[in-house]
C-alpha cells in the first residue's frame, strides 16, 4: 500500500522499460529524495512489471496499453486522491536527470508558475536527435508560439512539474496520445514557464518513435492542437 511521506509526487509513466526503470528510480532516490515515487506501468509486455515487483517499486498497473495520455491522467488522479501539493513527471527511459527536479519545482513552489517544463534547448549544449524528430519539435514549437504569443522551445519535453490546480485540471481532461504539447497550450488557464535542463540519450533499448512515426507524430499533434483551439473558440 502506498503511504504518503512527502508533499511532492514524482510520476514515471512507462511502457516496456524493463531495462531502464530501476536505473531511473535509483537516480531519483539518489538525486531527489524529497518526493514520493509512483510508476504507471502502461500494459508493458516485457519484464517491466517483474522488475517493479522484484524491487518493490510503488506501481499503478494498466492491464492494457492505453497510451501516455492515459498514464499521465492516472498519475494525476492518484496525486489528487492522495492530496499531493505538487506533481512531477519524468520519463522512464533515463533521459531525464533527477537532479533537475528541484529546478523545475522552485518556480512552482514560489508561485511564479503553475506548470514548469524542462527544456533541452535553453542550455548551450547541443541535443543529439534525428532530423525528423527535430523537425517535428520545431513545427510544434512554432505553432504553439504563434498561438500562445509566448516563445515555446521544447513542447515535447515530457519533464515537467506542476501545482495541484494544474494537475487536478489534467486529471479531468488529457490528450489521449501526446499530452505534452496540450499542456503548453493551456497557457490561457495556467502560468507556464520553461527552465533549462540537460537531456541525455535513453539508457538502454531503442525509442518506439521511428523517423516515419516522427512525421506522423508531428501531423497528429498539430491536427489535435488545431482541433482543440477550434473547439475552444466554438465554446
Amino acid at each position: 500500500m502506498h503511504k504518503k511521506k512527502y508533499n511532492t509526487l514524482v510520476m514515471i509513466p512507462v511502457f516496456n522499460e524493463g531495462q531502464n526503470i530501476k536505473l531511473v528510480v535509483d537516480d531519483l532516490r539518489l538525486n531527489y529524495a524529497e518526493g514520493d515515487v509512483i510508476v504507471i506501468n502502461d500494459g508493458s509486455i516485457d519484464n517491466t512489471l517483474d522488475v517493479l515487483r522484484r524491487w518493490q517499486i510503488p506501481t499503478l498497473n494498466h492491464e492494457f496499453n492505453l497510451g501516455i495520455g492515459a498514464s499521465f491522467q492516472t498519475g494525476c488522479l492518484f496525486a489528487l486522491e492522495k492530496g499531493y501539493d505538487y506533481l512531477v513527471r519524468i520519463d522512464g527511459d533515463g533521459q531525464h536527470n533527477a537532479k533537475f527536479i528541484s529546478h523545475l519545482l522552485a518556480p512552482v513552489k514560489n508561485n511564479q508558475a503553475d506548470i514548469v517544463v524542462g527544456s533541452r534547448f535553453l542550455n548551450n549544449r547541443a541535443f543529439a536527435s534525428s532530423f525528423y524528430r527535430l523537425l517535428g519539435i520545431s513545427a510544434i514549437s512554432w505553432f504553439l508560439t504563434a498561438i500562445t504569443g509566448k516563445k515555446i522551445t521544447d513542447p515535447t519535453s515530457g519533464f515537467c512539474a506542476m501545482n495541484r490546480k494544474a494537475y487536478e485540471f489534467f486529471s479531468k481532461t488529457c490528450a489521449e496520445d501526446y499530452p505534452e504539447p496540450e499542456i503548453v497550450l493551456c497557457q490561457r488557464s495556467f502560468t507556464i514557464k520553461e527552465v533549462p535542463i540537460v537531456m541525455t540519450k535513453r539508457q538502454n533499448g531503442s525509442s518506439s518513435i521511428t523517423p516515419l512515426k516522427s512525421v506522423y507524430y508531428m501531423y497528429k499533434v498539430l491536427l489535435s492542437l488545431f482541433m482543440s483551439i477550434f473547439r475552444k473558440e466554438r465554446i
